[in-house]
């Protein structure tokens, strides 16, 4: 397969997976005037290329915690593909975990996403120039978690929205993160992304259910200095 084909593949695998492009952070508040950073890979699971592989696209990102139940969030999404975003935005506890009452937690994020090839000057393939393309998105997210020794267990659901082109794409999602230590923690999720969106006709061949949205898979780590 041409190295122009991987990069459609990508690019289109990002249009999609832009619905909850990385692992779920706002799993619990850091705490007043604490911090967390972290990172993800992974993504919507497509078979162009033989069997099943995720998208490798990339997020990092940093969380301060304003009160013990309000905290602030950063995060850039430098891709493999001609496209760059960076995301901000805040998280809120609004329950907290209590044996089977798991803690739930809001939160919304705006994303700006610009395309790098506006910025080269270089043609397409075509001919024609590449163009910046600069696009707003809008996340909004409720997480429920419950906490089970190092392990904490969790379920969401992800709106992801352009308001502009009314454009609502809704994703579910589960995990779980380990953290042999309260500073340290590992991740893994899966989500059926944009399962209202149909990919019948789609370049990248999505594996999801029927035509609609794709399952994805995330890996994620996560320090937070001083976490008690």
């Amino acid at each position: 397969m041409g190295h122009s084909l991987v990069k459609r593949l990508l690019l289109v695998a990002l249009a999609v997976s832009s619905a909850a492009c990385s692992t779920t952070r706002a799993l619990r508040p850091v705490g007043e005037k604490k911090v967390q950073v972290g990172g993800s890979l992974g993504g919507p699971l497509f078979t162009n290329l033989g069997p099943p592989y995720p998208a490798p696209l990339f997020n990092v990102y940093g969380r301060y915690g304003l009160t013990d139940k309000l905290t602030l969030e950063l995060g850039l999404n430098p891709t493999v593909v001609r496209a760059f975003g960076i995301e901000a935005g805040a998280s809120y506890q609004l329950l907290k975990n209590d044996r089977f009452v798991p803690r739930v937690m809001i939160d919304g994020l705006l994303v700006f996403y610009v395309g790098l090839g506006g910025l080269t000057g270089q043609p397409r393939g075509s001919g024609t120039p590449f163009t910046a393309a600069p696009r707003l998105f809008q996340h909004l997210q409720g997480t429920a978690a419950w906490d089970v020794g190092p392990f904490t267990l969790y379920a969401g659901l992800n709106l992801f929205a352009q308001i502009e082109r009314l454009i609502v794409l809704p994703t579910v999602l589960g995990g779980v993160e380990w953290r042999p230590v309260k500073s340290f923690g590992l991740q893994l999720e899966v989500k059926q992304m944009a399962f209202t969106q149909n990919q019948r006709f789609a370049v990248v061949e999505f594996l999801g259910p029927g035509n609609f949205g794709a399952f994805a898979v995330h890996l994620g780590v996560n320090v937070a200095p001083g976490a008690k």
